[in-house]
């Protein structure tokens, strides 16, 4: 967040969209290069590579000035939840041990060989988009059921589920949870979800960690 000026356009949703809004983040990632280093404005394309990462925010002390180099567009997710919904996957450079449990997991689920970085990419690249847009996919199940840490859409929002419950994503943060009228859609890749069902644990934003369990309300296992 750049304090007393117009935020730049590097956010993103759940929803895989990248638009400007002054919210922190706990991570940031990449999807190549795409937006221009002399008006720090994003281009029209989506991404440059299939490999969308989510990196740690300080790595080895290095310093890079956001948007303004041409190697990759630094763009930043509220936690690792919003950053595996809108499609990407943990970075082997930068959290190699979290890339590795997350890449075992997905072995696990899908019962095959520890599949390959860019074989990763290739499944994810089908499931997150729908030529452009974001793809959404059908609920495996009762909501309340969906690990920690998946992501579905309810009437045009989107909710991070945590012990069964549900909380809103929003541009000032997460909300109390609450319950949602109605269940639309998956965002959470399919293949990711199978990952997180298998053990991989996706770091959640601290709102969600120490919200109390008995006062918030459940999410209908009818939805």
């Amino acid at each position: 967040m750049r304090t007393g000026r117009r935020p730049l356009q590097n956010r993103v949703t759940p929803f895989g969209d990248v638009v400007a809004i002054a919210q922190p983040g706990l991570f940031i990632g990449n999807r190549g290069i795409i937006h221009n280093p002399a008006t720090k404005t994003l281009l029209g394309r989506r991404c440059t590579t299939k490999a969308w990462l989510v990196c740690v925010l300080d790595y080895k002390g290095r310093h890079r000035e956001v948007m303004g180099g041409r190697t990759w567009t630094e763009l930043f997710f509220l936690d690792e939840a919003v950053a595996l919904a809108a499609g990407h996957r943990p970075c082997f450079f930068c959290r190699r041990r979290d890339a590795e449990a997350f890449r075992a997991a997905w072995a696990k689920a899908k019962g095959g060989k520890t599949p390959l970085a860019p074989e990763m990419d290739a499944v994810l690249h089908e499931e997150r988009l729908d030529r452009a847009r974001k793809r959404a996919h059908a609920i495996p199940g009762p909501i309340g059921e969906l690990p920690d840490g998946t992501v579905i859409a309810a009437v045009g929002e989107a909710y991070t589920i945590v012990q069964g419950r549900a909380f809103r994503w929003s541009e000032q943060g997460y909300q109390a949870a609450r319950q949602i009228p109605r269940a639309d859609a998956l965002l959470t890749p399919p293949s990711t979800l199978l990952a997180i069902r298998a053990g991989y644990r996706p770091a959640l934003h601290p709102d969600l960690e120490a919200s109390p369990r008995e006062a918030s309300p459940r999410v209908g296992a009818d939805f």
